[in-house]
């Protein structure tokens, strides 16, 4: 009998022990369940030193820094103190509220090309000749974040952490200024019941609005949004100790990171929400735009500050990443030569179509991945960065397509029939290639090249060099002009008259030519173990 109750005893502590344990690591409520421990420290970047190898391939590093000398010479020259050049015409324009977000956008380029007198120029730029208190226009608090702000808190840790010459002894306290100026300024969007961002800010009255400047209690935002603040305020605070700035951007995100509602795929949520209950308005699931950089910012969030709260954020971003790769990882119908891609999903439909600007998924599962110890999400990301390389190896520029379309191998998804391609260029293209382009223009983006740097820096492996060498030939190639280098219309067509749309944006020098040159400089500039790079890939210094 004493025997028997043992028995039943032990049986039922089991059992018990296997509820909790499905529960924890298993549930789809929302709730935060790992089967791993985040380390205190891990390497994130391959020991390239350690392996003997000499990582830098100074010709190749050259060239890039010669593309963004030109891209700096002609700016100067046709549209200095405006947002940006126009590269056809030799023009300017105006789209992020005329502080000249080139000049600001590019400094950390500057900084880590060690572009001394081009620094110079921007540093008596931002110091000297930008009021932040007058906007041309409404002010869009994402862009403003992670390109303006973004750059004058990184040019701060780039030249404390000696990277380039200071052009002052009081380059701290002159930069920081303008910074804290800036962020005040954004400040008023912060004042919603949840504490997420109004879509604008109106600088003049101090006052958060809709698109259409309005106080609308309706107003909604995506999710990138109202996760793509952190990482630029929480080190805006760290400078100034100041903490209002890590205090607003903390609540604005963390109806979203501490969501309590259950969801259906653990991680991902539905976009956009309401700003007034941060509750979801709509359907839409995905790890693309414009809900991209909330879940780049879980993982870097946590990477950049380890300790305390943000273990949370790191684990919301590996259930993210899991729930993508059971429900949103797609795999092209092609025996022979597969491809993997990842769909959309709303109103209960899959969409066989990806953007460009997703492909930074790749490197980032890479970055979240090697950090965490789960080599089955790295091979997710590898996967990822392959399909990427195909959208640019397809395209008979050589260069990738803003987005594109496949036939998913998996039988299980809705709609049961995908649409395949219409047009016969389109027809042609998916028998030759798998794929067929759906949005043929290409805007100078970075995300292709991003994840080609993450692959290089955490595995050492030279295919995301030569990627990445090809990728910068095909571009330059396909978007040189007069003065500078322009989007261009189309490119499933090799380089022809008419195919450039005269327009360049800050991102360009920002993002696009700051990766090339890093994958093919010494990795220890930037190297992943000290630094976090922002959405505009601006490099801020981890705090351990």
């Amino acid at each position: 009998m004493i025997a028997r109750r043992s028995r039943v005893a032990v049986a039922f502590v089991l059992a018990c022990a296997f509820y909790l344990f499905h529960k924890v690591v298993f549930s789809n409520s929302g709730s935060i369940g790992f089967d791993f421990v985040i380390p205190n420290d891990s390497r994130i970047q391959y020991p390239f030193k350690e392996k003997g190898i000499d990582a830098r391939d100074a010709k190749k590093a050259e060239a890039v820094k010669e593309v963004m000398k030109r891209t700096w010479k002609f700016y100067k020259e046709k549209a200095w103190g405006f947002d940006e050049i126009k590269p056809v015409s030799g023009k300017h324009g105006n789209s992020r509220n005329g502080w000249g977000a080139t000049i600001i956008d590019s400094m950390t380029t500057a900084a880590i090309m060690g572009l001394t007198d081009t620094f110079a120029e921007q540093y008596d730029w931002v110091v000297n000749h930008v009021d932040f208190n007058k906007p041309k226009g409404l002010v869009d608090p994402f862009e403003t974040t992670i390109r303006y702000l973004g750059a004058l808190v990184s040019t701060i840790d780039l030249l404390e952490a000696g990277v380039i010459p200071a052009p002052s002894p009081s380059f701290r306290q002159d930069i920081l200024k303008q910074a804290k100026t800036l962020a005040d300024n954004l400040g008023p969007g912060f004042d919603t019941p949840t504490g997420m961002i109004w879509p604008r800010i109106n600088f003049t009255e101090g006052l958060g609005t809709d698109m259409h400047g309005r106080r609308n209690q309706h107003t909604i935002v995506h999710l990138a949004r109202a996760g793509s603040h952190w990482l630029e305020y929480s080190t805006l605070s760290h400078l100034t100790g100041n903490k209002i700035y890590l205090e607003n951007s903390t609540k604005a995100w963390d109806c979203l990171v501490f969501n309590k509602r259950g969801v259906p795929w653990p991680g991902i949520l539905e976009s956009p929400r309401s700003i007034s209950t941060g509750l979801p308005i709509g359907t839409t699931r995905t790890l693309g735009a414009p809900d991209d950089s909330h879940y780049e910012y879980l993982i870097k969030a946590h990477l950049l500050v380890p300790n305390g709260p943000t273990k949370h954020h790191a684990k919301r971003w590996h259930q993210a990443m899991t729930s993508a790769r059971k429900y949103l990882s797609s795999t092209t119908k092609s025996d022979t030569d597969p491809h993997t891609f990842l769909l959309s999903y709303s109103k209960r439909t899959y969409e066989n179509n990806m953007g460009h600007l997703t492909c930074f998924v790749g490197g980032n599962i890479l970055l979240g991945a090697k950090y965490l110890s789960q080599q089955s999400l790295f091979s997710f990301g590898e996967a990822l960065i392959e399909g990427c390389h195909h959208s640019y190896a397809s395209m008979p520029s050589k260069v990738g397509p803003e987005s594109w379309s496949w036939m998913p191998r998996e039988s299980h998804l809705r709609p049961p029939h995908f649409p395949g391609p219409i047009t016969l260029p389109q027809k042609k293209m998916y028998e030759e290639t798998g794929i067929w382009s759906t949005a043929p223009n290409y805007n100078l983006r970075p995300e292709v090249v991003e994840s080609y740097f993450y692959g290089w820096r955490i595995t050492g492996e030279e295919k995301y060099r030569r990627w990445a060498w090809e990728a910068f030939e095909a571009i330059v190639k396909a978007t040189e002009t007069e003065w500078g280098y322009s989007e261009v219309d189309d490119v499933t067509e090799v380089r022809k008259e008419g195919n450039l749309r005269d327009a360049s944006e800050s991102f360009w020098s920002a993002e696009t030519l700051k990766y090339l040159y890093l994958i093919f400089e010494d990795p220890e500039l930037c190297s992943l173990d000290k630094w976090v790079f922002n959405t505009e890939a601006h490099p801020l210094k981890r705090r351990f």
